[in-house]
C-alpha cells in the first residue's frame, strides 16, 4: 500500500498568505510551508512530442533548461527539418521517430517517448510531458517536482497554461479562456502535465488508439486507480495554437465532440453522457425539429428554436462574466459555445457512423 500519509505537503488554509507557495482554489488557499518546500529530490525527465513544429519546437526544447535529467523528443513523421534541427541544435536530446506505417496519435508519441526515456533514465521518478507548440515557464519544473515530492497522493499535476499571443485574434482569445481553469483538485488534465513514473506504469500509459481526448481517458484511469490530480495556479507553459481561420476552429471543435463520444463509449459514465447529450440535443435534435416542424407550425418552430439558442447564449455569457471575464470575452466565448454545439454534434456523428464501425472505438479489454 502506498505511503500516502508520509508527508502533508500542501494543506488547505482559508486565511493563508504566501508563507511559501499559495494557490487559490474554491475560496481556499493551499499553502506549502517553507520547511516543506525547501528542496526537492527525484530524477526528472521530459518527453516532448511534435510534428512539423519548426521554430516552436526549438523554443519548446530551449525552455526546458537544466532542471531535467534527460529529455526525449518523439517525432510523428515530420516532413520538415524538425528531427535534423533537434539533433543539430540540441545534441543531448534523445530522438524517437515514430513508424509512419501505424496511426499517428499524441498518445502514441507520449508512450514511445516514455519508453525511450525509461531506457535512458531507468531511475526516473517524475516525467513532464510537453507538446512541441508549447514552452515551459521558467520555474515550472522545479515547482512541480517539489510539489509531487511533498504530496505522495498526487499522481498528475499541471499548472496555468497561457496562450502566447492572446490578443492576436479571436481564436487565440478563445484558447486562452479555455486554458484558464481554476486551481485545485481536478478530474481532467490536458496533455501538458507532470506524471509520476509509478502512476504511468500502474495504468499502462496512454491509449494510443484514441486520436483526441486521450488525456481525459488517461486521467480517468489514474483517478480510478486511487490517485489524485491537481492544478496549481503557477504558470506552467505558454501555448501557440496558431489558428487564424474559422475552418481550423470548426475542425478542432468537431474533434472535441468526437472525443466526448469516444469517452462515453469507453467509460459509459455520467460526465461523458451529459456532454454527448448536450451536443446531440443542441447540435442535432433542436435544429432538426425546427426544420421538420416549420411546415406544420407555419414557421413558428424556427423562431422558437432561435429563442432557445439565444437563451443558451445569454446564460453562458452571464456565467463567464460572473466568473470574471471581460464583457467582450464573455460574448465571444458564449458564441463559440453555441456554434460549437453544431460542430461537436458532427464529431459525435462521425464517431458513431465511422469510427465505431471501423473497430476504432478505443475500448480497452
Amino acid at each position: 500500500m502506498r505511503e500516502i500519509e508520509a508527508k502533508r505537503g500542501w494543506r488547505q488554509s482559508p486565511g493563508a498568505t504566501r508563507g511559501g507557495e499559495c494557490i487559490i482554489a474554491g475560496g481556499a488557499c493551499w499553502t506549502m510551508s517553507q520547511s516543506e518546500s525547501s528542496g526537492a529530490s527525484g530524477r526528472l525527465g521530459v518527453v516532448v512530442i511534435g510534428r512539423n513544429e519548426g521554430e516552436l519546437l526549438a523554443r519548446a526544447l530551449g525552455s526546458i533548461g537544466t532542471a531535467a535529467d534527460a529529455v526525449v523528443y518523439a517525432d510523428s513523421d515530420s516532413s520538415d527539418d524538425s528531427v535534423d534541427r533537434v539533433r543539430r541544435e540540441f545534441p543531448n536530446v534523445h530522438v524517437v521517430r515514430l513508424d509512419p506505417s501505424r496511426a499517428m496519435t499524441p498518445a502514441r508519441g507520449r508512450n514511445e517517448g516514455m519508453a525511450r526515456l525509461l531506457e535512458e533514465l531507468p531511475n526516473v521518478e517524475f516525467v513532464q510531458f510537453l507538446d512541441g507548440d508549447c514552452d515551459l515557464a521558467a520555474d515550472w519544473l522545479t515547482t512541480a517536482r517539489k510539489y509531487l515530492v511533498n504530496n505522495p497522493k498526487v499522481g498528475l499535476l499541471c499548472g496555468r497554461l497561457r496562450e502566447r499571443e492572446r490578443e492576436r485574434n479571436r481564436y487565440h482569445r478563445l484558447a486562452d479562456m479555455e486554458w484558464a481553469q481554476p486551481a485545485g483538485e481536478v478530474d481532467d488534465l490536458g496533455g501538458i502535465m507532470m506524471v509520476r513514473r509509478e502512476v504511468w506504469e500502474e495504468v499502462g500509459g496512454q491509449n494510443s488508439g484514441i486520436a483526441a481526448g486521450e488525456e481525459r481517458e488517461f486521467s480517468c484511469r489514474v483517478l480510478a486507480a486511487g490517485w489524485t490530480a491537481m492544478r496549481l495556479a503557477e504558470d506552467m507553459a505558454h501555448h501557440d495554437i496558431d489558428m487564424a481561420r474559422f475552418s481550423q476552429w470548426w475542425t478542432r471543435t468537431s474533434r472535441m465532440g468526437h472525443s466526448c463520444a469516444q469517452g462515453l463509449w469507453i467509460y459509459r459514465d455520467r460526465r461523458h453522457l451529459q456532454e454527448v447529450v448536450s451536443l446531440a440535443v443542441w447540435g442535432g435534435v433542436v435544429p432538426t425539429l425546427a426544420v421538420l416542424g416549420a411546415l406544420p407550425t407555419l414557421g413558428t418552430s424556427l423562431p422558437l428554436a432561435g429563442l432557445a439558442y439565444r437563451r443558451l447564449w445569454r446564460r453562458v455569457a452571464a456565467d463567464r462574466e460572473a466568473g470574471g471575464d471581460r464583457m467582450d470575452d464573455a460574448k465571444l466565448y458564449s458564441s463559440a459555445i453555441v456554434a460549437g454545439k453544431f460542430a461537436g454534434a458532427l464529431g459525435v456523428a462521425r464517431f458513431v457512423l465511422r469510427t465505431l464501425p471501423a473497430g476504432r472505438g478505443g475500448r480497452r479489454n
